[in-house]
């Protein structure tokens, strides 16, 4: 099974995205873009790949220490931009404000807690985000650029984090369906 570690997104922070995503689907872009489903959205801690039931099983236990040794924490979700940048965007995307660097010491932590089980961390540098679509040309769109732009100063709500959670991705046709495999509350100890 395919599978990722993420943090989920609450409901009011999904309806003000899902806004701003149909604001972008409704400009005349140049390129193609895949959307992404509201429903789909979340945080990813650590992309795992391809994984048997077998290591399900280990990963619950390090996640769970990871989770015990992190308080619940507020993050404002917020801006956009695209990887690897605006002028030639390959992934849109939608931010999250990590000032106190509260996600990137979590996401650090999951990726450390992986290390011993065969993941490697990844490879470019946490940023903490919500992917809103993918692009598959490698052309620049003006339009797009603009439509980004256009989204920099938006506010989507308040992200509270309060657990990490491993999910499974089945990939069909018409999108990926997310299944959560274990969740694990921050600062709990049971």
């Amino acid at each position: 099974m395919r599978a990722f570690i993420a943090i989920d997104i609450p409901d009011d922070v999904r309806v003000a995205v899902e806004a701003a995503q149909t604001q972008l689907k409704e400009m005349p872009l140049g390129v193609k873009v895949s959307w992404v489903k509201v429903a789909n959205l979340h945080l990813t801690l650590q992309f795992l790949g391809d994984i048997g039931e077998v290591v399900v099983e280990k990963l619950k236990p390090a996640l769970q220490l990871v989770a015990v040794r992190h308080q619940p924490f507020e993050v404002s979700v917020q801006g956009a931009g695209a990887f690897p940048d605006e002028k030639r965007p390959r992934v849109v995307w939608v931010g999250c404000d990590d000032a106190g660097n509260q996600l990137k010491s979590l996401a650090r932590a999951v990726q450390e807690a992986m290390r011993p089980l065969g993941f490697a961390p990844e490879q470019h540098e946490f940023s903490a985000h919500l992917t809103l679509g993918r692009i598959r040309s490698l052309r620049a769109d003006a339009a797009l650029t603009r439509a980004i732009g256009s989204l920099k100063d938006s506010a989507f709500g308040t992200l509270r984090v309060e657990a990490i959670h491993l999910f499974e991705s089945q990939l069909h046709p018409e999108g990926s369906i997310y299944t959560k495999l274990s969740s694990h509350a921050l600062g709990a100890h049971n």
